[in-house]
């Protein structure tokens, strides 16, 4: 099975922009060869971060010279900041908060402007490094989460701040979320359209809104359509491919298995299905499995994931947008926006045959 992807070369970038933004490199950059044994990551990684880099004119080569910063003059009229929390595992690299943090650099350079990341694992106060990086951004995007709110509180003290994700506790902060609820039933209507009566759910976390909607969508549906309300049929996951592959394994181990699994998100569902395989199912002859997110690799695997694709796009759009009206000093007229997913058939679903799941396993 294909692994999800991660963009090294996007970590690389970022620490390079960093060194720009906080004037630790304020001419010609190091050699590519160096700057990968101070990063430690392959020569081939920091050339594409390098090229990308031009690319975007943030910097700009010489030839038989080097590779130099750009003029101020010539570079982004804002430099905005995409702040994300630490606990995230694989971080910016991550196979959704890549699509998202790409999606934000180049609605940003559109407009002109660049787009740096930054995190911060200091839970008190912010460390002398992200302090420093605040003082070089006029804005910043968060994705927001319950746990940050005091993060939220004070980027935005000094910042004009844009939430993503989840909407913080003070509405004063515009936001821009996704509709996970509607988009978690519409999941269900369509595998329950499909003849799967007993249908199994891998949550999020419930630490926001959006682990809370999803799971919520999750019992409407069922409930709506008369399915079976067994509450053993939820799983409580984490995102992570090991819960999917745990969740499929607590599933399959019942004396009636579900027919087919919906997740709250894809990485999640790709363990599943790994899950499946182990032991000796086959995706969708057997099970159904559906996901959440759209990741890059959902198409990319085999079967392709049947899920829910969020907006990537139209994300990065609106909350470029918010900031920069923000920072104009526009008044808004809708602080908040929640915008809809859309249903994605691939292969990893089908039509409940007669043979269950559960005789499958016992022949």
């Amino acid at each position: 099975m294909t692994k999800p992807f991660t963009h090294k070369y996007l970590l690389a970038q970022n620490k390079i922009k960093q060194a720009i933004e906080l004037l630790k490199i304020d001419d010609r950059l190091p050699g590519e060869r160096v700057l990968a044994k101070e990063l430690g990551i392959s020569y081939m990684t920091v050339r594409k971060a390098v090229e990308n880099l031009v690319d975007e004119g943030v910097l700009y080569r010489i030839a038989k010279k080097g590779t130099y910063v750009a003029d101020p003059k010539s570079r982004r009229k804002k430099c905005f900041g995409y702040f994300l929390d630490s606990s995230i595992e694989e971080g910016v690299t991550s196979p959704y908060y890549s699509l998202i943090f790409n999606a934000l650099e180049k609605e940003a350079a559109k407009l002109g402007n660049a787009l740096i990341y930054f995190s911060d694992s200091n839970e008190g106060d912010f460390s002398f490094e992200s302090l420093r990086i605040l003082e070089k951004l006029d804005g910043v995007i968060i994705s927001c989460f319950p746990r940050i709110e005091p993060i939220v509180h004070k980027i935005k003290e000094l910042l004009p701040v844009v939430c993503i994700d989840n909407r913080s506790l003070d509405e004063s902060v515009p936001s821009l979320t996704l509709d996970n609820f509607t988009s978690v039933v519409d999941s269900i209507n369509y595998i329950s359209s499909l003849g799967h009566k007993r249908i199994g759910f891998i949550t999020g976390l419930d630490d926001s809104d959006v682990g809370i909607n999803r799971l919520a969508g999750y019992i409407s549906a069922i409930k709506a359509h008369g399915l079976d309300e067994d509450m053993r049929l939820i799983h409580k996951g984490d995102y992570s491919f090991e819960t999917g592959k745990r969740g499929a394994d607590y599933f399959l181990s019942m004396t009636t298995p579900p027919t087919a699994i919906v997740c709250a998100n894809d990485t999640m569902a790709i363990g599943s299905i790994k899950e499946i395989r182990r032991r000796g199912l086959r995706v969708p002859n057997d099970i159904s499995v559906m996901g959440f997110d759209d990741i890059s690799v959902a198409s990319q695997i085999t079967p392709a994931l049947t899920t829910v694709s969020v907006p990537v796009e139209e994300i990065a759009k609106h909350a470029i947008e918010l900031l920069t009206s923000v920072l104009d000093g526009n008044e808004l007229e809708d602080r908040h926006l929640t915008l809809p997913c859309r249903l994605v058939l691939r292969d990893s679903c089908a039509i409940n045959e007669s043979r269950t799941t559960a005789s499958k396993l016992a022949g």
